[in-house]
This record gives C-alpha cells, sequence and structure tokens, in this order.
C-alpha cells in the first residue's frame, strides 16, 4: 500500500475519529475497507502475538523463556490436533450449502482457543462434496469458513490451517459438477489433506490428535497414524461407514480438546 494512501486514516486514528480508544485492527482497518482502499497482508504460521499490554508482554517473555517460541518456528517439528468440521466444530445439518445455516457447536470456540494457547496447531480437515454435488460454489464455500473465522475470532480463537476435499466420487445429482466426480486420496478417510497439512506445517503425527465425530474421521487417523478421539455431537459415530473404533471418547470437543492438553494418562472413556 502506498504511503500516502495510508496517511489520511493514520490521521483520523491519532485525532481520534475513530474513537477514543481506537484498535488499529478493530477500527483503523475496517474503515479502510469500507472505502474501498486495498490492504495486503502476511499471514505467518509462526509465534505472532500482541505485545500491547503488561500482562500479554508478560506471556510472551514466558514463552520466549520456556522455549515455546523457538519451538513455534517450523523448523521444528510441530504437533496438531486436527480437526473435524461438520458436527464437531458446527452444527451438523447434512451437508452446509450456505453462511447462513453454519453454527458453531457451543464450547467449540473456547475449545479451539485453548489449543491456540498451547503448543498444538488447530488444523480443519473437512470433505465438502458440496462443490462436486453443485450444492454450492467456491465462493460460497469460502464465505462459510469466512463466517466460521468470524465467529471464531470473536471469541479470541482461530484455525492455523483449514483443508477440504471438494471431490465426491458418486455421480447422478442434479447440477453436479463432472470435473469433481473422481474417486481422490484427499477424501476422508484418505489421508491426502493430512499429508498435505504434515508437508505445509512439519507435522509430527506421532504427536498428533485427529477429533471428528464419524467413523470415517477414525479410519482416517488410524490410516495416517494420529490419536482418533470420537465426540459425541453431530453423528456422534453412529454414521456406520467403517468398524474404526476411538483411542477415546468424549461428549464434546471441550472435553476432548482438555484431556488432549492436561497430559494425563486418561483411559477411553467408553
Amino acid at each position: 500500500m502506498q504511503r500516502e494512501a495510508l496517511r489520511p486514516y493514520v490521521r483520523k486514528w491519532q485525532d481520534g475519529e475513530l474513537g477514543a480508544r481506537a484498535d488499529i485492527a478493530k477500527h483503523l482497518f475496517p474503515a479502510m475497507v469500507t472505502d474501498n482502499v486495498r490492504l495486503f497482508a502476511y499471514r505467518s504460521p509462526e509465534y505472532v502475538k500482541d505485545a500491547g499490554t503488561p500482562k500479554r508482554h508478560g506471556k510472551i517473555l514466558a514463552a520466549l523463556r520456556s522455549g515455546q517460541i523457538t519451538r513455534s518456528a517450523l523448523s521444528h517439528p510441530q504437533k496438531a490436533i486436527f480437526l473435524d468440521r461438520d458436527g464437531t466444530l458446527n452444527v451438523e445439518v447434512n451437508r452446509v450449502s450456505s453462511p447462513d445455516v453454519f453454527v458453531l457447536i457451543d464450547g467449540v470456540a473456547a475449545a479451539v482457543r485453548a489449543i491456540n494457547e498451547s503448543e498444538y496447531r488447530a488444523v480443519v480437515i473437512t470433505n465438502q462434496p458440496v462443490l462436486a454435488r453443485g450444492d454450492c460454489d467456491e465462493a460460497t464455500l469460502d464465505a462459510i469458513h469466512a463466517k466460521m473465522d468470524t465467529l471464531l475470532g470473536r471469541e479470541g480463537a482461530y484455525v492455523d490451517a483449514l483443508y477440504y476435499c471438494p471431490h465426491h466420487p458418486d455421480s447422478g445429482y442434479p447440477g453436479e459438477v463432472a470435473a469433481l466426480k473422481i474417486a481422490c486420496d484427499c477424501r476422508k478417510p484418505g489421508i491426502g489433506m493430512l499429508q498435505q497439512a504434515r508437508a505445509d506445517l512439519n507435522i509430527d503425527f506421532t504427536q498428533s490428535w485427529f477429533i471428528g465425530d464419524t467413523s470415517v474421521d477414525m479410519r482416517a487417523a488410524h490410516q495416517a497414524g494420529v490419536r482418533a478421539v470420537l465426540v459425541e455431537t453431530g453423528k456422534a459415530g453412529t454414521d456406520g461407514s467403517y468398524p474404526d473404533s476411538p483411542d477415546f471418547r468424549f461428549a464434546s470437543l471441550t472435553e476432548a480438546v482438555g484431556f488432549i492438553l492436561s497430559n494425563k494418562p486418561l483411559k477411553d472413556k467408553g
């Protein structure tokens, strides 16, 4: 962005026109977007924190002294909690094809925030046959995921990465997209998406987990060699697609994440 384009907005911010306690991200950037100013950003998967208050600065110092910042560098193998989307993060409605029907399950944002505050990466792995079936296009799916990011962000949570498979092997649906009607290695229980995440984020599968609500998720976890956790939201494992049993079973994402982050050798609850 050219400096001259930024200058009047900085002046408004300094003069208090954006509010007495104006924030760059919450007030300055939205004002610029409203005026159709182009913003450019670099998204880093490594340790980036706001040090704007003494409390935040203290947390960063603690992270530096403990080695957490060093371990977050992608030159070091990363731990991940892979998350299914439908039925695990959001309410299951049998294929979400519009942002209007995307609703986070109660407690999910707090659970994802807990992952963010740990040394695990939060990585969403989701089959989205709505594209192959013609139920929605990529722009709509992007809008759905933008709503997910917004709902999580309102509670201080975020996902480090999201991967989706657009394919579906079966034909015969009105409006289907023929090019996406293929058998692939990314559609769960295939592990193509997990392998891509491993390559992008240097993830160590032996230290990682997969949380989902179906036997498809459990099969994918087992095939990748990560620990499989079933949550009793969404389909709660009743899909019957595969005989795979979870390594652990919990009522909700909140309980599942709490167990993983507790580092306690708890036995399977079911």
